[in-house]
């Protein structure tokens, strides 16, 4: 898309006007004007692109193949809204025709009118995304991944990180942020349990599972899943449990002092980053022993 504004842009005088118009049909025959607004083509192609460069994410892909690859990519309106407010149909994600519409107006208004996107999109995304087992594997990294494109939106409206100048995208070692630290750890639990499964074994992880109750008491949650690997550490080489372990003490040292006395409160959004983010650099470092053998 970006390049093909690119040179579409050049086609247009600076006093060229765009128009952006939304029709309903209300009726058969009958069609109302749900949105309007006029830009000059010069602010209609730079709110476009900012809206791409501060509203993207990691996604899954597979090519000819069928070998997974992870494209960074801005979802679409429909998607957003479906991931937010829809349910799992079968193999897709759908949701009721009347709210996609008021939600992708809404969203629309946040690329072409500046407006901040609201907090309400990104709860119902953070809840999606923190309910993993109402999805296939398929359409539960959808959601995530949508889940954390939207949070960085959220993120860039409120000035809490500043276009060119954050690294979101990559693991933050040294972040001492609670929720984010309890993101990582949720994903450490995951791997550890998910290491000790043989050939094509793929039951739920007790990370995935208690998920929904890590996000809302994490401390309480915590002590049940630590609890809960024991097994699994004893399955492993001596070696790979002494890196897991010292990973989750790593991780557990960069709690703050002040953080002891809300420990099992509920997380906020950006825990998903954490999640995601530890979730992958584990992944990634598997794949690179996989060459180096």
């Amino acid at each position: 898309l970006l390049k093909s504004l690119h040179g579409y842009i050049n086609q247009f005088d600076e006093e060229d006007e765009i128009v952006i118009m939304g029709l309903d049909a209300a009726t058969t025959g009958r069609l109302s004007v749900t949105y309007y607004n006029e830009f000059l083509s010069r602010d209609f192609y730079e709110r476009l692109i900012y809206w791409g460069e501060t509203c993207n994410w990691w996604y899954l892909k597979f090519n000819e193949q069928k070998k997974p690859y992870f494209k960074i990519q801005t979802p679409i309106f429909r998607r957003i809204a479906e991931c937010a407010y829809g349910r799992e149909q079968g193999k897709f994600i759908e949701a009721d025709d009347r709210v996609l519409k008021e939600q992708v107006q809404r969203l629309m208004k946040c690329v072409f009118d500046r407006q901040p996107l609201p907090f309400d999109i990104v709860q119902a995304l953070v809840v999606r995304a923190s309910t993993p087992l109402a999805y296939s594997s398929g359409n539960r990294e959808l959601v995530l991944s949508t889940a954390c494109a939207i949070i960085v939106k959220y993120y860039y409206d409120k000035k809490f990180i500043k276009k060119g100048e954050s690294n979101i995208m990559k693991l933050d070692l040294e972040n001492s942020d609670r929720s984010y630290l309890f993101g990582r750890l949720l994903a450490v639990f995951e791997k550890v349990e998910r290491t000790t499964y043989e050939g094509s074994e793929n039951r739920e992880t007790n990370a995935i599972r208690l998920q929904s109750a890590y996000v809302n008491h994490p401390m309480q949650t915590w002590k049940v899943l630590e609890d809960a690997l024991g097994p699994y550490f004893q399955k492993l080489y001596p070696s790979v449990r002494e890196y897991y372990k010292k990973l989750i003490s790593d991780i557990t040292m960069l709690f703050a002092e002040e953080d002891q006395k809300v420990m099992n409160q509920g997380l906020k959004e950006n825990y998903l980053l954490g999640y995601y983010l530890q979730r992958a650099e584990l992944n990634k470092k598997k794949e690179e022993q996989k060459e180096e053998k």
